[in-house]
């Protein structure tokens, strides 16, 4: 439609109005009629019509208050506001036509007082002026109205907006016959224009129709701009420009076949640039294109800029429209009504819940909301009509959802004061109190309100814990039921309603927390994380570590802190603020505590708080005038100050205390009242001393008489230093108190509370509510003005590192959580709410278990609430309770610890008792019990428990472990036994297989205990864990075992501890198990082969043949295919070997020996040593090993080994001891030769001495045994000489080093008392020595020499000295008879054989050796010599019963005469090999025997008393002289002759005389009575004396001669 077009409308519209209106002028206005008249003409001749002129005809046809010319006009407004002929931004010019003539018309003329109006202003006042009469024409106005505002050509200010608004409520709550439709056409305008206004601000109606031609242009220069701006970063790119030092590059074209210019194309035509524009800093080719892009940049920013204003011309509109609303609610005198106040309130909260409401960040608007709309909701919350508190607490709610962030310390606020007090109010009604909990309940809906409530307020020190108050208060609605006290009068269905609300609340935040825990614990994103650092700290060295702290965690260690503090003061004020100055909460500063206690009046009681200010300390005294100064009594009266003062804390009872604060009081309130009616602060003291018994008076029960209004005058008169008081003041004190006294004890306070309560019906009950409201009202707006600090409003909005906070907040809350789901799943009343408490559980104990918080306490409730104790009582709640918990279990057992674990196994254990007892159909325990069907699980809930329980962590699967075992007691230990747990317990630690080396172990240590407590109580339960045991073991064996782990002996272990406490029947069915796992898995097995071994150990040991020879069936099908498995474990199966070498039955004993030979065979062809089976002595020694594992094994294995025929080799059974003898020696020569010199000293004193060392402690410990056993002994003796001589002789460059070994070896047999095992040793000596005395060098040829020196000291029998005192009865005695036998038989043997090494390895002696062994036979002969001078004591050896067979006294004769004899021989190689001879040695011996045969001859007996002894005297000079006789014959006269002629004729004269001497002795016989020798022996010997005596003789009389010749 063309602009002619619209004129020529306007104009048809606008007369055919006129004309319509000059009819049906009233009769009253003739002179408007012709007023009309003009205005007709001008409309009809005048070019452009302006509506200003026009605007007189609607404005005066609206006054004259005609109903069907208003209708008339409305209709045409309508119609003209519809095509958009009014632009309400014309000035109005109606009051241009204003004459006398119809100035009645113009009544409304004060609207404009002299300023000057718009049309939209005048329409908008015409048409709400009108909206007075039918219904019709209010329905047709409101129209209008919202007309005007949604036709964007009218331009509604916000002044004419909250105007419209005002005039549609106003409407709405006309009193009057009023119609259902005008009250539903209102609210519709009000939410039409609503919508309009406020999606105005969000853009989607802002389309801006008016001047659309001028948008049109503008879209397309945006457009077009944003198209050149696109070409010319292309062409920066092409051209390679990165800076403006451009240059000429003709070579490229552009998409118009253009080349570049200077500075690239036009940004315009993109022809050549050689021009730049620097305002606008583009390419252009001339001046023309210049000014083009300039108008697109002009229209660009215009359109920017009308949006721009446009927006803030919305906005401005919006927030006044809500600011108008706010301000109706203020308005006291006007809109009173209840349909007034609900409509607003409904408006309010359509705005508030417009989806993606973006006002909620505005500063004005959230201006307006916390200082008019909070304000007024405290109000609205606490009315008693219904729809005014219900609408309040949704705009609330409301609030809280979109803009909690600017009002937290309203939220604080309303929660406290309204929703809680409402709750806990006795004098509340019960639907105000449901309507308060879905309140809440809403609020705590939204997944992270709980959890943001908790952080910025219960973690904030300077708020209160309002989270811990809501769940408090609904732990009392719940679980304490204050409902069902007296004074709430609450019916039981209405206080079951709330508890449903009140749980469904905590629900609600269960799963808040839970889904926080999902979204930024399970799957955080990516954009979640720490805080970002200020920028401060971005520049920190990359080598530095930054640790972020929470804050909010910092604050809310702080706050507990503090509350606990509160804890103590409250129980003792001093010890309390010990506490907090010990925590630095506070100084040690009044101000500070003072400062303390005025900020924590909600922890703290005022009972506290004034026993404190009472004390009579220093500190209590300062701290009560600072904590008085904190307060402002400024502008109130005496009554109010005391009133309000007394408020902060309770009055102590003691006079002094009172007097105290009453005085500072008084000298607060005069300092802060100076110009008060008072002169003195001594004067306010008297008189709020009289205040405070005026108070006692009126209000103490126990005062019969109260204090009337004239006492008080009269009591008050001249008070104030002389004057009297106003008795206005007086009077409205006295009311005051009178009304309500100045402070009551909280206690007293409660007390009457509830008595009122308890006492008044329903309408009392609403005005106590009243007066609550009122007090509610007074403290919220006095806390709303309150000023907070900034850090205190800020509101903290989850992030990841926030939502860990949940754990502390549960820690909180889980208690009473806990005991609040419980408690309604326990309630049958509460059945509907069963499931909500269910899930509520379950996700409580859900999060718990993250966060690791116990839950052996939750646990044991949660199974009694299960009911399984008591079947009869089961309903579908419980079984479904059942479900949910054994789904969860799986989820939460890291958290579960071992308590919670007992709780949740016992169910288990139960559910499978219940489904045995209905598999079995049978009565138990005497009782026919009914089980439902429901309860019967299915298996694989109950399995995914144990399943999963791979998924614990490391703690927790120990935990369960123990608890399975624990339960496995319980099922094993009962009545009827059972086995489930004990199975599962199998089942578990399969399951868990995989687990780390470390932990699987401590696992499987606690399950071994188990399987070892129990497996022996039954033989049910020893068969079924047995067969558990080898099915796990199985399973087990499959698994690679780590190296250095020994997992399988573990595993295996408790076969072992079940064997040693089993009966035949068991230990039976264990060896069986032990077959088949080694038959079937041998080459899994590792170190499990330890506990084979063991099993057959204790098999072997058993007196039952049946299990020896079952442990022996599998020892023997392991030694016969199993031994290439046994590498690793060859020392378990040879002390299994050494346990069958003992077994009583000789088949097997032997059999030990073949298999230890069978193991010797496979170790050296593993070791790749080939047995030498021939030997020669003179072959050259191979090397000793070829590697070092070689020599590690030969270490580790063989020894034990040869150990074992070590063993056997001392059995007392001949065949076995001969066998493993022989097989030992037999080993050692084959494959000695691998065996290097420290192996070879391994052998001998592991293997070859314990030998012997059996020997010599067989025949110490049983001397009669051995004499009785003479073949055992000969063989062990001889063949283990034998063997080890051999041994020696054929490794002995090997065993060079082991010579003192065996050596001492051979001295311990040698001191054995046993005479033939010395016998045996000494002449092994000597057979050794002979054998491989060539191959000695002189540093073993001198241990030789010191074992001979060693051996004759050792032999000596010193002994003998001691006999003559010792009683023979005595066992000492017997002993040393013994040792001195054995002794004297060595001694003589060791000299025997040292002649005989002497006479073959005499010249391998050096001088020393010799002269050593001279000394040694020297010792030996002198004391065999001192010994036998000694005839007294001989005498008394032999009177005492030793050797009582002798017919002669005992005497070491043999070993004098041989040891001296031995001392011969030693001369004689002194001098053969060192040319050293000693001439005396020889003459002395003959010089002795010619003595003794004088002593003989010149013999005379003595007295008869003496004559016994003279007669053994005799007797033994003469056996020492044919002692001497033999010496002389057998060593002194041969030594004599074989000297040389040089040594003859040296010491001839003396050999010549001493000789010739003895000539005349050496033909007497001298033959004792006692002696035992023939006398054909005796002239044998007697003529060989003779002949040598004659030789030597001869032989040096005829070197004589020749000496006699030679000179």
């Amino acid at each position: 439609m063309n602009r002619q077009q619209m004129l020529s409308k306007y104009k048809e519209i606008l007369l055919h109005y006129m004309d319509k209106v000059r009819k049906n002028i009233p009769k009253q206005y003739p002179s408007f009629k012709d007023f009309l008249n003009k205005m007709i003409d001008l409309v009809k001749y005048e070019s452009l019509p302006q509506l200003g002129k026009h605007m007189v005809v609607f404005r005066l046809t609206f006054n004259m208050r005609q109903t069907k010319l208003t209708q008339l006009t409305l209709s045409i407004l309508f119609k003209l506001v519809s095509n958009g002929f009014i632009d309400g931004r014309i000035e109005d010019t109606s009051q241009e036509f204003y004459t006398e003539e119809f100035s009645e018309l113009f009544n409304d003329s004060n609207y404009y007082k002299g300023q000057k109006k718009t049309i939209i202003d005048a329409l908008i006042n015409s048409v709400t002026s009108c909206l007075l009469d039918k219904d019709e024409i209010i329905i047709q106005g409101l129209k209008l109205l919202v007309t005007f505002v949604l036709n964007p050509y009218c331009y509604v200010t916000s002044q004419n907006l909250t105007r419209i608004i005002k005039t549609i409520i106003f409407s709405y709550t006309r009193t009057g016959s009023r119609t259902q439709i005008v009250d539903r056409n209102a609210k519709n305008m009000l939410y039409q224009i609503i919508n309009y206004t406020f999606q105005a601000v969000e853009g989607e109606v802002f389309t801006i129709q008016r001047n659309k031609r001028k948008m049109s242009i503008k879209e397309d220069s945006l457009q077009k701009l944003t198209q050149l701006i696109m070409l010319q970063l292309v062409d920066m790119v092409s051209l390679n420009k990165r800076s403006l030092n451009f240059s000429p590059q003709s070579n490229i074209l552009n998409e118009k076949q253009q080349p570049s210019g200077y500075f690239g194309y036009c940004i315009m035509c993109r022809k050549q640039a050689n021009l730049y524009c620097k305002d606008y800093r583009v390419p252009i080719c001339s001046f023309i294109c210049k000014k083009q892009h300039q108008e697109y940049v002009e229209q660009v920013q215009n359109t920017y800029n009308g949006a721009l204003k446009q927006y803030e011309e919305n906005l401005d509109c919006a927030l006044q429209l809500y600011d108008s609303l706010c301000n109706l609610l203020l308005n006291k005198t006007t809109l009173q009504q209840a349909k007034n106040q609900q409509i607003i309130l409904e408006c309010l909260l359509y705005i508030l819940e417009t989806p993606d409401f973006i006002l909620s960040q505005n500063e004005k608007f959230i201006k307006i909301t916390k200082e008019r709309l909070c304000n007024q909701l405290l109000k609205y919350c606490l009315e008693t009509e219904k729809t005014l508190y219900q609408f309040s607490f949704r705009i609330f709610q409301r609030l809280v959802c979109i803009m909690r962030k600017s009002i937290k310390h309203e939220i604080s606020i309303f929660i406290n004061q309204i929703y809680l007090n409402i709750l806990l109010s006795a004098n509340s009604n019960v639907l105000h109190k449901q309507t308060a909990l879905e309140s809440l309940c809403s609020i705590l809906e939204r997944p992270k309100i709980g959890l943001e409530f908790y952080i910025n307020y219960d973690c904030h020190t300077k708020h209160e814990c309002l989270m811990s108050k809501i769940i408090h208060t609904f732990y009392e609605i719940i679980v304490i039921s204050i409902y069902q006290k007296a004074e709430y009068q609450i019916q039981t269905q209405s206080e079951t309603l709330l508890k449903n609300l009140a749980i469904k609340a905590m629900s609600y935040i269960i799963e808040g927390l839970n889904k926080v825990f999902d979204q930024f614990i399970i799957s955080p994103s990516e954009e979640i994380g720490s805080p970002q650092m200020d920028d401060q700290n971005t520049n920190v060295n990359d080598n530095t570590t930054v640790m972020y702290i929470n804050p909010i965690e910092i604050q809310r260690q702080l706050k507990q802190e503090i509350m606990k503090g509160c804890q103590i003061f409250q129980k003792n004020p001093d010890k309390g603020i010990k506490y907090l100055l010990d925590a630095q909460i506070i100084q040690n500063d009044a101000k500070e505590i003072a400062k303390f206690f005025r900020e924590n009046q909600q922890q703290i009681s005022k009972n506290a708080i004034g026993a404190f200010l009472g004390g009579h300390q220093q500190l209590n005294i300062k701290v009560l005038s600072e904590f008085t100064d904190i307060l402002k009594f400024k502008d109130l009266t005496v009554e109010q100050a005391l009133r309000y003062y007394l408020d902060q804390f309770t009055l102590p009872g003691e006079a002094m205390q009172v007097d105290r604060v009453v005085q500072k009081f008084s000298d607060r309130y005069y300092k802060e009242n100076p110009n008060s009616a008072f002169k003195s602060s001594g004067s306010i003291y008297t008189y709020c001393y009289l205040l405070v018994m005026l108070q006692t008076d009126l209000h103490n029960p126990s005062v019969a008489e109260k204090m009337k209004l004239s006492d008080f005058q009269k009591l008050a008169k001249s008070i104030n230093d002389g004057d009297d008081l106003p008795q206005e003041y007086l009077i409205q004190t006295y009311n005051s108190i009178l009304k309500q006294p100045l402070a009551v004890r909280e206690k007293e306070k409660n007390r009457v509370f509830i008595k009122e309560s308890l006492t008044q019906n329903i309408r009392k009950k609403q005005d106590l509510f009243q007066r609550e409201k009122e007090a509610l009202l007074k403290e919220g707006s006095e806390l709303i003005k309150t000023k907070q600090d900034s850090h205190e409003t800020i509101y903290q909005i989850i992030n990841q590192d926030m939502a860990y906070l949940i754990k502390p907040f549960l820690e909180c809350i889980g208690k009473f959580t806990f005991e609040m789901f419980l408690f309604v799943f326990n309630n049958d009343q509460m059945v509907q709410a069963s499931n909500q408490c269910i899930q509520g559980l379950v996700l409580f104990i859900k999060l718990c278990s993250f966060f690791s918080i116990p839950l052996q306490d939750y646990m044991n409730p949660l199974l009694k609430a299960t009911r399984l104790n008591q079947l009869n009582q089961i309903s579908n709640k419980h079984i479904n309770l059942i479900k949910q918990i054994l789904q969860t279990v799986p989820l939460i057992g890291n958290g579960l610890r071992e308590n919670g674990w007992k709780s949740i196994l016992t169910m288990i254990s139960r559910l499978d008792e219940m489904r045995m007892i209905q598999q079995s159909k049978d009565n138990f325990d005497g009782l026919n019990i009914n089980i439902l069907p429901e309860l019967l699980l299915e298996s694989d809930l109950i399995d995914k428990i144990f399943v999963q329980s791979k998924q614990l962590d490391d703690e927790a699967i120990q935990e369960f472990i123990n608890a399975l075992c624990y339960m496995s007691k319980q099922e094993i230990y009962q009545t009827h036994p059972r086995l489930f747990c004990l199975q599962k317990l199998v089942e578990v630690c399969d399951y868990n297989m995989k687990r780390v080396s470390f932990v699987w172990t401590k696992m499987w240590n606690i399950v071994k205990d188990h399987i070892n407590e129990v497996a022996v109580k039954e033989k049910k339960v020893a068969i079924f864990t047995v067969d558990s045991l080898k099915q796990l073991s199985i399973k087990f064996l499959q698994k690679d075992e780590l190296y250095d782990f020994q997992f399988q002996r573990d595993v295996l272990k408790p076969f072992e501890t079940i064997f040693l406490q089993s009966n035949l029947e068991v230990k039976e069915f264990i060896l069986s198990c032990i077959n088949h796992i080694v038959l079937n898995h041998k080459n899994n097995i590792r170190s499990g082969w330890r506990m084979v071994f063991g099993l057959i150990t204790l098999g072997l040991k058993e007196e039952n043949d049946k299990i020896c020879k079952i442990a022996f069936q599998i020892l023997s099908q392991i030694m016969e295919h199993n031994l290439d498995l046994l590498q690793d474990v060859f020392i378990d199966l040879i002390q299994t070997l050494k346990i069958l070498a003992g077994n009583n039955q000789e088949d097997m004993a032997l059999a030990s020996i073949d298999f230890t030979m069978l193991c010797l065979g496979y170790l050296s062809k593993q070791a790749q040593i080939i047995p030498k089976l021939n030997w020669n002595e003179f072959e050259e020694q191979e090397v000793t090993v070829r590697n070092a594992s070689t020599a590690i094994q030969l270490e580790k294995i063989w020894i034990p080994l040869l150990g074992v025929l070590s063993q056997l080799a001392g059995d007392k059974r001949n065949n076995i001891q001969a066998k493993s003898m022989e097989t030992l020696f037999e080993s050692l020569q084959q494959f000695g030769y691998a065996f290097s010199t420290e192996f070879w000293k391994m052998v001998f004193s592991t293997v070859l001495r314990p030998i012997f060392d059996e020997i010599q402690f067989t025949f110490q410990q049983n001397y009669t045994m051995a004499n009785s056993n003479n073949d055992w002994f000969k063989n062990s003796c001889k063949k283990g000489f034998s063997f080890i001589i051999n041994l020696m002789k054929r490794y002995f460059q090997k065993l060079r080093g082991l010579l003192p070994e065996f050596l001492k070896l051979f001295e311990n047999c040698i001191q054995n008392q046993n005479v033939k095992l010395a016998k045996y040793s000494i002449h092994s000596v000597k057979n050794m020595t002979i054998k491989i005395g060539m191959m000695f060098i002189e540093e073993e040829w001198e241990q030789i020499i010191q074992f001979i020196d060693r051996m004759i000291r050792l032999t000596t029998p010193t002994k003998l000295s001691s006999f003559a005192n010792q009683s023979l009865t005595s066992s000492r005695m017997r002993n040393m008879i013994e040792d001195c036998f054995t002794q004297c038989t060595s001694q003589l043997l060791m000299i025997q054989i040292s002649i005989e090494i002497l006479q073959h390895f005499n010249q391998k002696l050096n001088l020393k050796q010799l002269l050593t062994i001279e000394n040694t036979f020297l010792y030996s002969y002198q004391f065999a010599f001192q010994f036998n001078q000694q005839i007294e004591q001989r005498y008394l050896i032999w009177k005492q019963g030793v050797l009582q067979d002798m017919k002669f006294l005992p005497g070491l004769l043999k070993q004098e005469r041989e040891a001296y004899g031995c001392m011969i021989i030693i001369q004689k190689y002194k001098l053969k090999n060192h040319n050293i001879f000693d001439i005396d040695s020889l003459i002395i011996p003959i010089d002795i025997f010619i003595k003794k045969y004088e002593m003989i001859k010149q013999n005379t007996l003595l007295d008869e008393q003496d004559q016994q002894m003279q007669k053994l005297r005799i007797q033994e000079i003469e056996r020492e002289t044919q002692n001497y006789k033999q010496l002389l014959d057998i060593y002194i006269l041969p030594a004599l002759c074989e000297l040389d002629d040089e040594h003859l004729k040296q010491n001839n004269q003396q050999l010549f005389q001493i000789l010739l001497k003895t000539m005349n002795y050496s033909n007497d016989f001298i033959i004792c009575k006692e002696c035992i020798r023939c006398q054909k022996c005796m002239q044998q010997e007697q003529n060989n004396l003779d002949q040598q005596i004659l030789q030597l003789v001869q032989k040096l009389y005829h070197l004589k001669q020749v000496n006699l010749q030679n000179k």
